[in-house]
């Protein structure tokens, strides 16, 4: 694979979701084809990406040491991904993400998700850092990243945020869940928390916080963004004609964002300013736009 950008020197730090993505396509007679299978979820997605620009990334997951765990693992050092932060042990867990594309009797386009475990489960079967091993791992780090990026507000990942946030590092949160205490933990230890309309459609829990950039995206219009007691401003999409797939253009947003901070000098929270943000946004949007003509979350890496 080739690298687009080079960014030598730059790292980012991952934990959260690193499911195998099981990508198949459902024909109108029944059969199914398999497009792909390859790492995925947000945190696979986003480390994957960013080695790919050239960052130095470290994935920091638990996985098992099942046939597919081990794939896992062997997939993000294809991509590039420094896996010394990755663990293959029978604690651990994996999950495999069915991700069926079909054809309605509308004739339109849909996407059926199925989680289970290759040891039979049928379940999602992720498996996040206590708190002890959370505190081992962030010791045994002889340098600090230059962001801490996670997608889960599990305990040991919260410690994880709060930690890097008391050395400087600049702390990226992508919540897949609803608000709880967790959550409001997770946003207090971060300075950055990016979420879709689909799952926080009610911002009010944003108003609390002066110190954070929230990212809202809303689909086909575009995103938004709301800087410290800044009001939202909106960022317009990038229309695509060449639309195929958009599975995974939320996690090229995200990779564009933080790769456009890295060129910007904006990786300490005092750098960050509204038309800095506002730029790298849009070219954020440009390059998920483009991502979507492919198929796959990380189909523009592959062609």
């Amino acid at each position: 694979m080739n690298k687009v950008d080079e960014m030598n020197g730059l790292t980012c730090l991952g934990a959260g979701t690193f499911p195998l993505d099981n990508l198949l396509m459902k024909h109108s007679d029944g059969s199914v084809e398999t497009i792909y299978q390859h790492v995925g979820g947000t945190a696979g997605n986003v480390m994957s990406i960013l080695a790919w620009m050239g960052w130095h990334t470290l994935p920091a997951a638990r996985l098992d040491d099942s046939e597919v765990g081990l794939q896992l693992k062997a997939d993000l050092e294809s991509y590039g991904c420094d896996t010394r932060c990755l663990t293959n042990t029978p604690d651990g867990g994996t999950t495999i993400l069915d991700i069926i594309h079909k054809t309605g009797r509308d004739g339109k386009s849909k996407t059926a998700y199925m989680a289970h475990s290759p040891r039979g489960g049928r379940f999602v079967n992720h498996r996040f850092w206590t708190l002890k091993q959370a505190q081992a791992l962030f010791d045994s780090l002889d340098k600090m990243p230059d962001i801490f990026f996670f997608d889960r507000c599990a305990p040991g990942n919260i410690l994880l945020a709060e930690l890097f946030h008391e050395r400087g590092v600049l702390v990226y949160y992508e919540p897949n869940e609803p608000i709880d205490r967790n959550f409001l933990r997770a946003v207090a230890a971060s300075d950055i928390v990016k979420f879709s309309n689909e799952k926080h459609s009610d911002v009010s829990f944003t108003d609390e916080y002066t110190d954070k950039l929230f990212i809202q995206t809303m689909n086909e219009k575009g995103l938004r963004f709301k800087l410290r007691s800044d009001e939202w401003i909106m960022v317009l999409p990038e229309y695509n004609p060449h639309f195929v797939d958009g599975e995974g253009a939320g996690d090229w947003t995200t990779s564009a964002f933080i790769n456009e901070m890295g060129h910007h000098h904006m990786l300490s929270f005092d750098k960050i300013h509204q038309p800095n943000v506002y730029h790298c946004l849009e070219e954020a949007q440009r390059v998920a736009s483009k991502s979507v003509s492919y198929m796959g979350a990380k189909g523009l890496i592959h062609h």
